[in-house]
């Protein structure tokens, strides 16, 4: 069972997920890092909440998630993670934030 969203912090008007991850993108900036924590702490979201919304923000290339710290992506690196991932002829992918050139058969 999904754990219910805690409405208490200063985005408690938002439940759904789409919300959620909107609400999480806009309370990072793109001069620092922010720590988990402290997105736990402004939302009012349970770490469950958020580490969901996170992954579904990195999935979609719009962050990166390095340890307990988040940060935006820059447009150039938006644009690069996805040709990457939807480009099956790139020679090269991604794995735990290194760039590896593809094995050539």
């Amino acid at each position: 069972m999904k754990e219910e969203t805690t409405h208490t912090g200063e985005w408690s008007g938002c439940s759904s997920d789409s919300a959620i991850d909107w609400a999480l993108y806009h309370m990072l900036t793109d001069e620092k890092p922010v720590m988990i924590t402290e997105l736990v702490q402004r939302s009012g979201w349970s770490r469950d909440v958020v580490a969901e919304s996170l992954s579904r923000l990195e999935a979609n290339c719009l962050i990166a998630v390095m340890g307990e710290s988040v940060s935006l992506l820059s447009l150039s690196d938006m644009l690069m993670l996805n040709e990457m991932m939807h480009a099956p002829d790139m020679p090269v992918y991604i794995e735990n934030g290194v760039i590896k050139a593809k094995k050539q058969c």
